[in-house]
C-alpha cells in the first residue's frame, strides 16, 4: 500500500476541520520494488498463511525471481488480520495510516490494493502476486499493534 503526500495532506486537513473522511488507499501496484499483481492463470505455488492471536503460522518466505504465488490468508483468530506484502518503507508507511485511522474514529480505511486482503474472523482470503526482482521484503498484518508484536515475517526473492 502506497500513500503519497499529496493524501496524507488531505488526512491532515480533514483532521484539523474534524470532517469525517474516507480515505481510498491503493495505487494498483502495477509495478513495484517487490513484484505486480499476479495472474491466477500462472500461479506456480501456493503458500497459506494461518493468523491467529497475535502471531502468524509462518516467519519466513522464499521465492525465486518470476514466480507468480497465491497467497492464502486464513483468519483462526478472534479479531480481523491482514497480510500484505510489500518492502519495509511501505509496510511502515501502512502502520503509520493504519494507526492513524484507529486514532480518529471519522476516517475509514477502504483499501484497494492487489498485494494484500483482510480477513474477519473465521475468513478466508487470498491474493496473486508475482516477484519480478530480487530482494528481502515482507509480509506482515499492519492493523494497530499486530506487527510489532510478531505478525511480521520475512520474504526472499532470488
Amino acid at each position: 500500500m502506497r500513500f503519497v503526500k499529496p493524501l496524507s495532506a488531505i488526512v491532515v486537513a480533514a483532521l484539523t476541520l474534524g470532517a469525517p473522511l474516507t480515505v481510498m488507499a491503493g495505487e494498483g501496484h502495477e509495478m513495484a520494488a517487490y513484484g505486480e499483481p499476479g495472474n491466477p492463470s500462472e500461479v506456480t505455488r501456493t503458500v497459506t498463511i494461518t493468523a491467529t492471536e497475535i502471531v502468524y503460522d509462518v516467519r519466513e518466505l522464499q521465492f525465486k525471481v518470476g514466480e507468480t504465488v497465491k497467497f492464502v490468508l486464513v483468519n483462526k483468530g478472534e479479531q480481523d488480520h491482514e497480510l500484505v506484502v510489500a518492502d519495509a518503507a511501505e509496510q511502515k508507511e501502512h502502520r503509520e495510516m493504519m494507526l492513524m485511522m484507529a486514532q480518529n474514529p471519522g476516517m475509514v480505511m477502504e483499501h484497494d490494493d492487489k498485494n494484500m486482503v483482510t480477513a474477519k474472523p473465521g475468513e478466508t482470503r487470498s491474493f496473486v502476486w508475482k516477484f519480478t526482482k530480487a530482494g528481502t521484503f515482507q509480509f506482515a498484518c499492519n492493523l494497530p499493534g499486530h506487527a510489532e508484536v510478531g505478525m511480521l515475517g520475512k520474504i526472499d526473492v532470488q
